[in-house]
């Protein structure tokens, strides 16, 4: 903590009066601080390069004479301006600055091992009509001409130069320069450098061991940016764990208010340890890389975190807004967006920093559909309940609170997710549906209706007399109708017979009740049948029971002299009306017919 604090402080005095006065001891140094360099030829890029060079020479002598912020500054913008004359757009743009203050290093110790070449040699000047390229004699040093971009037609160090010069130094670092320079080697000097919180009496004091080179930077350095990153990381621990104390029993805003704090400070901690790392410290080779690479993503992680965060705090804080209620329809759309959302926001935000580091985003994009149709048919039941989630909230078939009926199951909603739906059973267990099959079954929404239907069928005893039912139909409307709850319109409510039943006559007694709460609903219709029983009671009759009645009787047989008086008439072919059948047959037949069918009666009653 206390290094952490120390940082804070340092990284305040880099933004002190000193920092605002790096100005004007600039414009000191140049005629015209704001003109660029000028790269429209191989030879004034290469002279602009040289004459840089001797400017930072004068620059590095006056900070080591006095080591203050204000020089520091005049350094580092020496150093940005000079990597102009190489073509760093094949470098990842986070790190494209801390290879350009590295490259001049290389640079500058070849040339003072090459021979000096002639400028009139080198293309340039009015020539209308210059080369493509230019290599520096006896190397592979080539000067191009930028075909696209920004810096269109400059002619600037090409990047297959840039990437190479660390090997060419590598080949030419062991000879004698060949002019004069205030040193030697320039990497080893760059390697060295630190800003004016390490003065040169504590440097002196390191034990030599300590500037051997690890990655490319000394040791004492890689110590020191090991340090300042747990530091930064035992902060951000401690500032999490105290979040969590201080939103615990919060209100879903101020809890999401705390939580978005935590990425603002890791991200607010990691880029002032990487500005007091860049500036006073100085890393190099490919340690520096690292670093860089490791507080980018530290910084993208940090604002992909920030949005995932803010889409789930712009929701609820319109959620807690008077016009939608908590548990409603909209509550929950809404939240199922700041999920969608989030996700899209943070994949953005950390798809742009890829970009940053030298992941092409268009095939990172591509990537991700390929990675994208694989994990679709891979969790295609996933997708399924995620789709079944939305078609629920845009139908609006329940919200929270309804009982509903749903395939062979009921009960009331508790909970609507993206996934699944949870449904609190009559029985008090709670079940967890797929949206997928939820979107497929019927629903019935009992919750929604505005009125209950009465219907009973009231079974009477045989024994009731017709004027007796007609009194009790009318006695059975009028009870009905006379309750305050019950709907009265055009054919409701409605008593009506509607059948013989086998042991009953059949009465249905059907009305609305005017109430969606069905507890109220069933007090009513309590009301209902107890007041139906005293009418019938009141009518004298009663309700039947399932029961059968039996008749004995003799079979006589089948009647044959009908039978005989059928054949008869067949044969003529003439059917004869059934009046004249009998005096044509005779007085003895018909009287044996009568018999028959006396015969035929008890037979039939007996079979019943």
């Amino acid at each position: 903590m206390r290094c952490l604090l120390l940082l804070c402080l340092l990284f305040l005095f880099e933004l002190g009066p000193a920092a605002a006065q790096a100005g004007p001891p600039l414009s000191e140094q140049r005629d015209r601080p704001l003109a660029p360099l000028d790269t429209s030829s191989p030879r004034a890029t290469y002279q602009s390069f040289l004459a840089e060079m001797q400017k930072l020479e004068q620059l590095s002598a006056a900070y080591r004479a006095d080591k203050s912020l204000a020089g520091a500054w005049r350094l580092v913008d020496a150093v940005e301006r000079m990597s102009g004359v190489f073509d760093l757009s094949e470098v990842p743009p986070a790190n494209r600055a801390k290879v350009g203050s590295t490259a001049f290093a290389y640079l500058y110790d070849i040339l003072l091992r090459l021979p000096p070449i002639d400028p009139a040699s080198i293309p340039g000047g009015t020539d209308a009509d210059l080369p493509a390229r230019w290599r520096l004699p006896d190397t592979d040093i080539v000067i191009a001409k930028v075909e696209k971009g920004e810096k269109a037609g400059d002619y600037l160090f090409s990047p297959g130069t840039v990437a190479r010069l660390q090997a060419f130094r590598s080949r030419i670092i062991a000879y004698p320069p060949l002019r004069p320079s205030r040193y030697a080697n320039w990497v080893v000097q760059t390697e060295r450098w630190t800003g004016p919180a390490f003065t040169y009496d504590f440097l002196e004091a390191l034990p030599p061991w300590f500037d051997d080179t690890l990655f490319g930077t000394p040791i004492w350095k890689v110590g020191l940016a090991v340090l300042i990153a747990a530091a930064v990381l035992f902060a951000v621990i401690a500032w999490a764990w105290l979040v969590r104390r201080l939103s615990r029993g919060a209100r879903p805003v101020w809890r999401l208010l705390w939580r978005l704090s935590l990425p603002a400070v890791l991200a607010g901690l990691v880029w002032m340890a990487h500005r007091f790392v860049d500036l006073q410290v100085n890393l190099s080779g490919s340690f520096a890389e690292v670093e860089i690479v490791a507080a980018t993503l530290a910084l993208y992680a940090a604002a992909a975190w920030a949005a995932w965060i803010a889409c789930f705090l712009l929701v609820e804080a319109i959620v807690a807004s008077p016009a939608i209620p908590e548990g409603s329809y909209d509550a929950n759309l809404l939240r199922l967006v700041a999920r969608v959302g989030s996700l899209v926001a943070a994949t953005l935000v950390l798809v742009y920093g890829a970009s940053d580091l030298g992941v092409p985003a268009l095939g990172l994009l591509t990537g991700l559909g390929v990675g994208g149709v694989a994990l679709a048919l891979a969790a295609q039941s996933t997708i399924e309940n995620l789709f079944g989630g939305v078609s629920i909230f845009a139908d609006r078939p329940f919200r929270i609170g309804d009982f509903i009926h749903y395939g062979e199951g009921d009960g009331v909603v508790e909970m609507i997710g993206p996934r699944s739906s949870r449904i609190r059973g009559l029985d008090g267990t709670l079940t967890t549906v797929p949206n997928g099959d939820l979107a497929k079954v019927h629903i019935v929404n009992y919750s929604k209706r505005n009125k209950c239907l009465f219907l009973h069928t009231l079974g009477l005893r045989y024994e009731s007399s017709p004027a007796q039912l007609e009194w009790l139909l009318s006695e059975l409307r009028r009870r009905v109708a006379l309750h305050p709850l019950v709907e009265r319109s055009p054919g409701f409510p409605r008593v009506r017979l509607t059948g013989l039943g086998d042991s009953s006559l059949d009465v249905e007694v059907r009305a609305y009740v005017l109430t969606a709460n069905w507890n109220e609903f069933l007090e009513v219709q309590e009301a209902l049948i107890l007041d139906l029983m005293r009418a019938v009671e009141a009518a004298g009759s009663g309700f039947a029971f399932p029961s059968q009645t039996v008749y004995l009787g003799r079979d006589g047989g089948l009647d044959t002299a009908a039978k005989e008086r059928a054949e008869a008439a067949a044969q003529r072919l003439e059917p004869a009306p059934a009046g004249d059948l009998g005096p044509a047959l005779g007085p003895d037949h018909g009287e044996d017919s009568d018999h028959g069918d006396d015969a035929a009666d008890a037979g039939g009653a007996s079979r019943q």
